[in-house]
């Protein structure tokens, strides 16, 4: 291979010569630094093979298999050789065409990019890139695209040379689009001068990846050539920028002029205008950030909780990179003084998905997860004291351990929903706790049939004494998940649930607050798991408002901010009427301050403005048809008399298509306790105007007596142990589904298996088809995965027990595998053989608790030892060659058993003969399974025979195995499937049965393959061979039975051995015992048959004939009876007046006449149609006007018309209306009506 690398002047480097050159552009980074490389592709194929290494060496690993059977049965070997390519580092692929991401790079430049890969990267793939130029500067990291798979694939990235080093980042999802210029990801800084970045991506999706620019510089971008950069890193802008690159201009927009002025500190905006630029009116909401005094050094924090008391915005613990996890933290806002400052108390464990509340001057917290595992804990902590205590239920009711729920304080109670629990799964539970009694309890609720959901947000309503609770990921079933956009109301008094209409955006770790009358949600993480983005991302920026009034949801400008606001995990609190947002995760920790200004309605310019402002999230309402006012104001400053001059927007009608059909309405009670107006019909949710076949519900008191609806509440647990708690409900373990128990049925069994939390090992833990997490040492339930870990907290996970040791340093035996885990270095023993240890530890060496590990002689973190020869051979000196694998070993690093061995020889293993009772050349190199060469012969060790097809025999003590030929039968055998291509033999045997006939034998083979046939019988034991080494291309023999005695009391038996053969392969072979044709009897039989036949059809042709005379006579006969049955009626006729004579006169006096008279139609319309029996015929009758001659007039005494009737078939046309449109009578003065009765009569003319 030849490399071409550019850095300012091209530079060629030859790295393998003689071959062609095609040119691949590829970005590769590592090898030298960090240059943009082009692959010039040698084209290195394999002398003699259809196959080419593009990147890497042709390998030929074949070797000769010796035959271990000599004698004439079995002679053959499969020879075919094992060709395949050696790919060079960061190439894979079966020609090793394909540029991914692999092991681990040390990149040791000042500049340079980092990828993935070409096109979306590989699933299932670790890789590791190490900055450390040895330069005295922070390294900083610019992303130019960055697209993973949310939530499951993670870039991590360190501020140090290992996984121990501070973490800055936790990237996933879609954030920078391919081919985007948008910056979402600020720079990133690594401040050691060190930055190492792993990247996994699990089995499921994968997607395009990320490119990053990275470079040692002391000042962010360089200040962006707009400013001087200090020696503390520090940018001194130019006028009129700002930012820590100086890359933010200062005034945006000029202010937008006349808006507002430029100030040395930034935008002045006039009255009636605010914004960074001075672009927005008083009238709209707006988003701003808060700069406050950090007095803490604030580092970022997730998943806290905060609340308002007195004038702070309180914040209690959280997930946070960089805070230790052995104490909690607090910390407060003061409001007036804009500064966040820490409070001082012995506090518990850190943690964070816990809840706080505050009752009577106390803060009182609940669960939550410390060290990633949910716990039970209750504690209050005092404000005026500033200590910590954690309270002891009374009773025997404890809570849940519950990480991700939702708490609220109605009056003297706490109310505790949902979350996750480790042992229960996804809690569909109210806990309740009672600061009087101090006792917890598990409330029995009523209405609506909920789903458990974690990340839910809440918010308590005053007005209708309600707690709102929206949104949450919730269990689909033991192993599949979904995201909510329910809004549930939860009634603290009657304990009973209420459907709410919902928002259409799914999402959970978000943030609601209640300002108003309108419920404000904000962020969350809203992506699905799916393999194409749809726009649903990790990190949301939806800002929705729910009219809790009008039951309506309005969709709101999200903040535009810089850097990108985007996030989950945040809190968010009302002060002053305003929503303080603080914290969360976008792949960094958050630590900053938004804030959410609604509009101002007095600012409202328009009535239509003032009314208009209620689909922003703004109630205004207009007095006196002129004045915009906020309702709480006109309420409070206006009398009575002139509440009748207010006006206030009237609430939308939003469409109920599809509401009450969806899945959170397939419960009866959740149907119609909802604010939809639904009905339950024959066990589904339909509109209330829908039909209904049956009696429809109504009430939620008509649902209990129906079987679907307490199903439902079954249906909800994907859990056993929480399907236990249900005393209706049944956990089937076959179908991992939670049943309602039927009446009479009594439980068997309600213990459940341990739940995956318990497992402390990730062999116990996949073994109970849980995941494991190495990285964390945890395990957890499939359908938890992103609720335990909702940080990227989980490094690597794996369901399989097989790839359990590669979670393990100390068991992964190659230098290569061990730099493939993050977390691990190799240690080298020194004896130039490959052997080592694999360890934890970074660029500097082994962690600190095993640097006194004695066989530690040479630490390898970012390369490998050049002789890696797994202790079984020696390298020349300077040299990566084995120079000659011992132990019963092969490849190119002694890392594989030879052919006829088997074992793992990585780092000293062994390797043992294969033992497979002389009936196989090879057998698997890891766990010594044997594959057969004898088609027929199964067995670890080949030490049987396939008798369920019919192979019989013993292939011990060399022996073999027969196929039973059925006689006169012929018999294909096909060898052509991956599972065949071991075979090189397959043997046949059969019992002639008839004593008085011949054997013809006969068989035909795909490929040339040799065959031997023997015989043997009883009188003669020994086995004889009547054929040796002949071809099966195609061959036949006669048997006579003159010369073998054949017959089952006989058990004359012939054997038929193919052999060297090589698959794909198919033969075809028959032995048979038929009679010769005797032509003369043939003929006899056939022509007996022929006439037979013919004489059976000519007698059933002249039945046939004979019956249809028979059936038309009998037609006949029911016509004519049905003719002379017809009923008597009436009809009257108009009829036209005797034609006008010709005029005689001149040629134009005849035109003149015949253009002046009225055309006429003549159509035979029937007066009656009679259908008979059946309708498919019927008697059709017609007035027929006589003949007159020559005369104008009819004959007197006749009155020249008659009646003609005819039997008719009528065709499958629908019968039309019996009578015509109606139509306006027309008259002529050359026309005269003449009624005319006729009587139809027997005497009718036919």
């Amino acid at each position: 291979m030849q490399w071409l690398a550019c850095r300012g002047l091209c530079y060629v480097g030859l790295v393998r010569s003689g071959c062609g050159v095609r040119w691949t552009s590829v970005i590769l980074v590592g090898l030298f630094g960090s240059w943009i490389f082009g692959s010039v592709e040698c084209g290195r194929n394999c002398t003699g093979y259809d196959i080419k290494c593009v990147n890497g060496q042709c390998v030929d690993e074949s070797q000769t298999m010796r035959s271990k059977v000599n004698d004439s049965r079995s002679s053959g070997v499969n020879k075919t050789p094992k060709v395949s390519c050696q790919c060079d580092p960061l190439w894979s692929g079966l020609s090793c065409d394909i540029f991914t991401c692999s092991g681990r790079m040390h990149l040791q430049s000042s500049s340079g990019v980092i990828t993935d890969g070409t096109g979306n990267y590989t699933t299932d793939n670790k890789c590791t890139w190490l900055i450390d130029g040895g330069l005295d500067l922070p390294v900083r990291l610019r992303f130019k695209e960055f697209a993973t798979e949310c939530s499951w694939d993670h870039l991590y990235i360190f501020d140090g040379n290992s996984v121990s080093a501070p973490l800055i980042a936790v990237l996933s999802g879609m954030i920078i689009p391919q081919n985007s210029q948008n910056y979402v990801i600020p720079e990133l800084t690594a401040s050691s001068g060190s930055a190492y970045i792993y990247f996994y991506s699990d089995a499921a999706y994968n997607m395009s990846g990320f490119t990053i620019e990275y470079k040692y510089s002391l000042c962010s971008n360089n200040c962006s050539g707009r400013g001087v950069c200090h020696d503390n890193g520090s940018c001194n802008c130019d006028p009129g920028w700002a930012g820590l690159s100086c890359d933010a201009p200062l005034c945006p927009g000029n202010c937008s002029f006349p808006n507002g002025t430029c100030q040395t500190d930034g935008c002045n905006c006039s009255s009636g205008f605010q914004g960074i630029d001075c672009s927005i009116p008083l009238y709209k909401s707006h988003w701003t950030t808060v700069k406050y005094q950090d007095r803490v050094g604030m580092s970022g924090v997730a998943s806290h909780s905060s609340f308002l008391y007195g004038k702070y915005l309180w914040l209690v613990g959280g997930y946070s990179f960089q805070l230790p996890t052995n104490s909690l933290r607090i910390l407060r806002y003061d409001f007036e003084q804009n500064i966040l400052e820490n409070v001082s108390s012995v506090a518990p464990a850190a943690r964070y998905g816990h809840s706080t509340v505050v009752y009577k001057n106390v803060m009182y917290m609940y669960g939550g997860a410390v060290k990633n595992t949910a716990t039970d804990e209750f504690w209050e902590f005092n404000f005026t004291s500033s200590l910590w205590n954690q309270v002891v239920a009374v009773g025997t009711t404890k809570p849940f351990e519950t990480v991700g729920h939702t708490a609220q304080v109605v009056g003297s109670l706490l109310f505790v929903f949902f979350g996750h629990s480790p042992t229960y799964g996804f809690l569909n539970t109210v806990q309740c706790y009672s600061f009087e009694n101090r006792t917890w309890s598990i409330l029995t609720t009523s209405g609506a049939v909920v789903k458990g959901v974690y990340g839910a947000s809440s918010v308590f309503d005053n007005v209708n004494r309600v707690i709102l609770i929206h949104g949450g990921y919730q269990s689909e079933s033991f192993n599949t998940y979904s995201l909510s956009d329910s809004l549930l109301a939860f009634d603290p008094v009657n304990l009973s649930w209420k459907i709410l209409r919902g928002s259409g955006q799914y999402k959970y770790l978000h943030s609601a607050s209640l300002l108003g009358r309108y419920m404000f949600v904000f962020g969350g993480n809203t992506h699905n798991d799916t393999s194409v983005s749809q726009g649903a991302k990790c990190y949301s920026l939806n800002f929705m408002a729910y009219d809790i009034d009008c039951d309506q949801w309005y969709v709101l400008d999200p903040p535009d901010l810089d850097p990108d606001p985007s996030r989950f995990g945040h809190s968010a609190a009302v002060y002053n009427d305003e929503i303080f947002v603080f914290g969360g995760f976008n792949g960094l920790l958050l630590s900053d301050l938004l804030v959410y200004k609604p509009g101002n309605c007095e600012s409202a310019p328009t009535r239509e403005i003032c009314l208009s402002m209620k689909s922003s999230g703004v109630s205004c309402v207009l007095f006196n048809q002129s004045e915009c006012l906020n309702p709480d104001f006109a309420g409070k400053n206006l009398s009575l008399s002139n509440m009748d001059m207010i006006k206030e927007a009237a609430c939308p009608t939003p469409p109920l298509t599809g509401v009450c059909e969806k899945e959170k309405l397939k419960a009866c009670s959740s149907c119609v306790v909802n604010s939809q107006e639904c009905v339950w019909c024959e066990s589904e949710c339909l509109p209330r105007n829908a039909s209904c076949a049956t009696s429809e519900i109504t009430s939620e008191s008509q649902c209990y007596a129906n079987s679907s609806h307490n199903s439902m509440e079954c249906i909800y647990l994907h859990n056993c142990f929480a399907c236990s708690l249900n005393p209706a409900c049944l956990w089937n373990v076959v179908t991992h589904r939670c049943e309602l128990l039927q009446s009479g049925q009594m439980p068997l069994n309600k213990t459940c298996e341990d739940s995956c939390s318990v497992h402390s090992s990730c062999e116990n833990c996949t073994g109970a088809s849980c995941m494991w997490c190495g990285s964390q040492l945890q395990c957890v339930e499939s359908n938890a995965y992103v609720t335990s870990f909702p940080y990227g907290q989980c490094m690597e996970w794996t369901t399989q027990t097989s790839r359990c040791p590669a979670t393990r340093c100390a068991d992964l035996k190659s230098c290569s595998s061990c730099q493939q885990n993050p977390m691990c270095g190799w240690g080298d023993d020194g004896t130039n053989t490959g052997l080592g240890q694999c360890t934890e530890g970074g660029l500097d060496g082994p962690a600190a608790s095993l640097r006194n590990f004695s066989v530690l002689t040479d630490w390898y973190f970012t390369s490998c030892p050049q002789c890696q020869c797994n202790g079984h051979s020696e390298c020349s000196r300077n040299s990566s060659v084995c120079l000659s694998c011992g132990d019963m070993t092969t490849g190119l690093n002694c890392e594989k058993c030879m052919d006829g061995f088997w074992g793992n020889p990585i780092v000293g293993g062994n390797c043992t003969a294969c033992e497979c009772n002389n009936q196989a050349d090879v057998c698997n190199s890891t766990t010594g399974v044997c594959y057969c060469r004898t088609r027929g012969i199964v067995g670890d060790r080949c030490q049987e025979c396939d008798k369920a097809h019919k192979y019989y025999g013993d292939p011990l003590n060399g022996g073999t195995c027969y196929y039973e030929m059925a006689i006169d039968w012929i018999f294909t055998f096909n060898l052509s499937s991956e599972e065949n291509r071991y075979y090189t033999q397959i043997n046949f045997m059969n019992i002639p049965p008839s004593k008085d006939k011949d054997v013809d034998f006969s068989i035909s083979c795909s490929a040339d393959a040799s065959m031997n046939i023997s015989v043997k019988t009883v009188t003669d034991a020994e086995e004889k061979f009547l054929f040796l080494n002949e071809s099966c291309l195609s061959f036949t023999s006669k048997f006579s039975h003159k010369v073998y005695i054949f017959g089952p009391e006989y058990n004359t038996t012939f054997y038929v051995y193919v052999y060297n053969f090589q698959t794909p392969f198919t033969l075809q072979m028959y032995f048979s015992q038929n009679e010769p044709l005797d032509l003369f009897r043939f003929f006899i039989t056939f022509f007996s048959c022929f006439f037979s036949l013919l004489l059976i059809a000519f007698v059933s042709w002249k039945l046939k004939q004979r019956y249809d005379q028979y059936r038309r006579g009998q037609r006949h006969i029911q016509e004519m009876a049905q003719m002379a049955n017809r009923p008597f009626s009436s009809c009257i006729l108009e009829l036209d007046s005797p034609l006008e004579s010709q005029p005689v006169g001149s040629r134009e006096q005849l035109l003149q006449w015949s253009s002046g008279r009225r055309k006429r139609e003549c159509k035979a319309t029937p007066v009656t149609v009679e259908p008979l029996f059946g309708q498919k015929a019927a008697v059709l009758s017609v007035i027929v006007r006589m003949p007159k001659g020559d005369e104008d007039y009819t004959p007197s005494d006749q009155s020249g018309l008659a009646i003609g009737s005819a039997l008719v078939t009528l065709c499958g046309h629908s019968r039309q209306a019996s009578t015509d449109p109606a139509k306006p009578e027309k008259t002529s003065k050359h026309r005269k009506k003449t009624d005319v009765v006729i009587t139809n009569n027997s005497s009718d003319i036919i």
